[in-house]
């Protein structure tokens, strides 16, 4: 069993390293530039201003220096500055509204508990009845509407 659990381990690795790989990708496939967004609203913007952040956020390295870079910094749990005006460090936005978010994750966990699991004990103790056909047609609706609705 050990040795079961140590081979899983094992795995994770190379699967977080995909994972990071596949979100460095996808976020470097994004049209523009990602200095863009503190230039192109400012009209005295210069391409000397552009090419100074872009050395800045080391984007003149070649990808995989970049990535080992923002691989490392993700290690340390350094996500960088914010581009927004007050240029504080990511994490501390994050900190400020991860409570609120983990409430609202566990209010919407323990009602959807609080509602599923009796409908689904009177729906298996009522098997065939027409409130079981009702709640299996409003879970598979449920599960077919789009999750921005």
């Amino acid at each position: 069993m050990l040795a079961y659990i140590l081979k899983r381990i094992l795995l994770l690795v190379p699967l977080l390293l995909g994972i990071t790989l596949i979100s460095f990708v996808v976020i470097h496939l994004a049209p523009g530039e990602p200095t863009d967004m503190q230039t192109q609203l400012n009209p005295e913007a210069s391409s000397e201003l552009q090419e100074r952040l872009r050395v800045q956020y080391g984007l003149d390295k070649p990808l995989y220096v970049q990535y080992g870079v923002w691989l490392g910094r993700l290690v340390q749990l350094d996500f960088g500055e914010s581009f927004a005006n007050d240029r504080r460090p990511v994490i501390d936005k994050i900190g400020e509204r991860l409570p609120v978010t983990i409430m609202l994750n566990a209010l919407g966990v323990f009602f959807i508990l609080e509602v599923s699991v009796p409908l689904g004990v009177v729906s298996a103790i009522r098997r065939n009845s027409g409130f079981d056909r009702a709640t299996t047609l409003l879970v598979f609706t449920g599960f077919a509407m789009p999750s921005f609705w």
